[in-house]
């Protein structure tokens, strides 16, 4: 009688443990879910950071004059000593746009440097590589030439 007692109660038990069992999956699938909304948000974020950068490099390589002119600068434009200030920094800024025609005269940013050897890798043209890095062909031939150093 003992044995039969016991084999009904390891059965009770068993079929409880079951049951329970049902109601934590509940609790897996919540956290499953909690993981993936999480993996989706991180990955959305990811790709908008990777968005904004790709545009910040790129209004770095398409506008290296970028000015910003404000009213108080407009308004200094009356006074005679700012526009002798102005005409000496564009002469100075002339000078030097003349002294870019070798490649050894202006440094080239890494950022620069790394793109125009991305893509050289990707097969570009050198003509193609110095339209979309703002860069003389030389220049550019000069940067794949050295690897970047």
């Amino acid at each position: 009688m003992k044995l039969l007692d016991l084999s009904i109660i390891l059965m009770i038990v068993g079929i409880l443990l079951i049951i329970v069992s049902f109601f934590f999956k509940n609790n897996a699938k919540k956290v499953e879910q909690d993981v993936e909304e999480l993996s989706i948000s991180i990955f959305q974020e990811t790709n908008n950071l990777k968005r904004r950068l790709k545009i910040v490099e790129e209004e770095l390589l398409l506008e290296p004059e970028f000015q910003v002119k404000s009213n108080s600068a407009q308004n200094n434009m009356q006074n005679p000593k700012v526009q002798q200030v102005i005409q000496a920094v564009q002469q100075a800024a002339q000078a030097s746009k003349a002294g870019q025609g070798s490649p050894q005269a202006k440094n080239i940013h890494q950022i620069i440097v790394s793109q125009v050897l991305e893509l050289n890798k990707q097969g570009l043209s050198v003509a193609d590589i110095s339209i979309r890095s703002n860069l003389t062909e030389e220049q550019v031939r000069q940067v794949i030439a050295n690897g970047g150093r």
